[in-house]
């Protein structure tokens, strides 16, 4: 199921649900997977969210971004799907995450929940038209 949809006519009062709002307002660039993670970078910057880049989750796993030190975020531009659910599923194992974005120019349909944490999808594909 797309929690997209799900979740947008929600109240989104906490840290998670306000970051993928605004994360869903920005036009974002869907080129490669490095321009959309530099613009991304340049907003956490400018929004003055603490952040890190590259965070190592695994022996073989680094998140993209971490927020606020329990908020990942997982950018994504042209990847196999079952590829991107499989790593989803590798950083929400333990305690680490409380909450994961996807932030992608891959239609996906996620589940509102891996492992118990909070997971969202953020789809660039019609915004970056």
């Amino acid at each position: 199921m797309d929690n997209r949809s799900h979740r947008e006519g929600e109240s989104m009062s906490d840290p998670l649900e306000t970051l993928t709002r605004q994360l869903r307002g920005l036009r974002l660039p869907v080129t490669t997977e490095l321009a959309l993670q530099d613009a991304l970078n340049t907003w956490l910057t400018d929004s003055g969210l603490p952040f890190q880049r590259e965070v190592r989750m695994g022996p073989k796993d680094r998140i993209d971004f971490m927020v606020s030190e329990t908020i990942g975020i997982e950018v994504k531009t042209r990847y196999p799907r079952r590829k991107i659910y499989r790593q989803l599923e590798r950083y929400c194992e333990g305690d680490r995450l409380s909450g994961l974005i996807l932030v992608t120019g891959t239609y996906l349909g996620l589940p509102t929940e891996i492992h118990g944490v909070p997971v969202f999808l953020v789809s660039l594909g019609r915004s970056a038209l």
